[in-house]
């Protein structure tokens, strides 16, 4: 999808702001009308948003409330119907998906962070946890012919994500940005045809 300037897009202190990552996956998400997209981990939206607005039917979940709102909030302003849950990952999330897009929290972070803000980019001891566990489930929700587009970093874990996925997807990776004191890198995932 193309980055649309026309969508009006509001922060809130306690969700992530979109950047380099957020930006990367929306690049390299291919998306159209009538699809079932869901974006994992919606923060502000900015995924849901860009696909609602190019017809697709939207479900945008987050485990932070603050998240939930402020992407309410971007929905109801730009006009666009988006299912909006509270969920830690697949809980709360009913049926299946053509889409499935997720910018985890990869840095890693020993101490645990706690506040919202921080939880938004810590992803456990080595960087992997979320990622690992978003990728071991989402197959469960994942439409015969689905894809799976999520980011990866350098510096989180991201062997670990791979080896979690290699006995149910295909892996592609689509796109690397090299940012600061890491890479980050755009992944498809297609379900291996064995399991359809």
């Amino acid at each position: 999808m193309r980055l649309d300037t026309s969508i009006d897009i509001s922060e809130s202190p306690e969700v992530y702001v979109p950047g380099d990552d957020s930006y990367l996956l929306l690049k390299n998400i291919e998306v159209s009308s009538g699809k079932r997209l869901l974006e994992m981990g919606c923060g502000t939206g900015l995924i849901a948003l860009h696909a609602a607005k190019n017809g697709a039917q939207v479900t945008a979940a987050d485990i932070n409330p603050h998240a939930v709102e402020c992407t309410k909030r971007n929905a109801a302003r730009n006009n666009l119907r988006i299912e909006v849950v509270q969920s830690d990952l697949f809980d709360k999330i009913d049926g299946s998906f053509d889409l499935i897009a997720f910018n985890p929290p990869y840095l890693p972070d020993e101490d645990r962070s706690t506040s919202w803000l921080e939880r938004s980019w810590s992803g456990g001891d080595e960087g992997s946890e979320i990622a690992a566990r978003f990728i071991r489930d989402a197959w469960k929700h994942l439409s015969p012919g689905g894809e799976i587009y999520v980011i990866l970093s350098s510096v989180g874990g991201l062997m670990t994500v791979l080896k979690a996925a290699r006995e149910r997807y295909e892996a592609e990776m689509l796109e690397e940005k090299h940012m600061f004191f890491e890479s980050v890198y755009a992944y498809r995932f297609r379900q291996r045809s064995s399991q359809f």
